[in-house]
């Protein structure tokens, strides 16, 4: 009988251990932060979202009237960050061209169009003044902040959206052959930057990026980019956020 007595204490100390653990697990998974759920996007937005948005650090960079812009300036709004420079030939003017026109049919939607901003970060501090970058950007919209900084503060944002950049000297011009004024003249003037020391290419990114109303990196629009596709992409991806913020 002793035996048996004493089997029996020790399956229900057993027991009860049991039961302990089950509910302090019970108890710490209910203490947990609750996750966002998981849904899927739909699919014609699918290829421009990342799979999992991504926090950003914070950065600090310079814009004209003496104004900054940090992480903290983009949250409560959606964010099109596009990285260039004001020389830029070709690629920039045409890119920031588009996205002003896509800010135009986005305006259909009052509630959306309140919501979004315009970043135009320069990878050219040496030669684009945050005053410079307040008149270019204002071409193309009032939407639109063009701002830079220092070389550390440019890689590391850019960095963190994976957009890199380059700067690439470029290489004197051979003098114009006699008889050519306008070679002579094309090339007297290539050769001023150089005594500058500003002769110099940048090749960078092209994507626009999108940033969410929490500060992270939720989506871009790679190039060729189209006014309407990128309105009406992003009108289906706010409809996709904001229902899962309800949820």
């Amino acid at each position: 009988m002793k035996y048996q007595s004493g089997a029996l204490s020790s399956r229900y100390l057993a027991l009860l251990l049991a039961v302990a653990i089950a509910v302090a697990i019970a108890a710490f998974i209910g203490l947990r932060p609750a996750k966002e759920t998981a849904i899927k996007p739909p699919a014609e937005i699918e290829d421009y979202l990342f799979w999992q948005a991504k926090d950003l650090t914070d950065f600090k960079l310079i814009g004209a009237d003496g104004k900054t812009l940090g992480l903290q300036d983009l949250k409560g709004k959606w964010s099109f960050i596009f990285y260039g420079y004001t020389q830029c030939p070709d690629v920039c003017p045409l890119t920031l061209g588009i996205l002003g026109k896509a800010f135009k049919g986005i305006e259909r939607n009052p509630a959306a169009y309140q919501e979004i901003q315009g970043v135009f970060i320069s990878v050219d501090p040496k030669r684009d003044s945050p005053e410079l970058l307040k008149e270019y950007v204002a071409y193309f919209s009032n939407k639109f902040v063009g701002v830079t900084g220092d070389t550390a503060e440019l890689e590391g944002i850019s960095r963190q959206m994976s957009a890199l950049y380059s700067i690439h000297p470029k290489e004197p011009e051979k003098s114009a052959k006699a008889g050519a004024p306008g070679k002579a003249s094309e090339a007297g003037q290539a050769s001023d930057p150089a005594k500058n020391g500003e002769a110099y290419t940048v090749t960078h990114n092209s994507t626009v990026f999108l940033i969410d109303p929490k500060g992270r990196l939720y989506g871009r629009f790679p190039p060729p980019q189209l006014p309407q596709e990128i309105a009406e992409v992003f009108l289906k991806i706010r409809t996709f956020y904001n229902e899962g913020v309800k949820k």
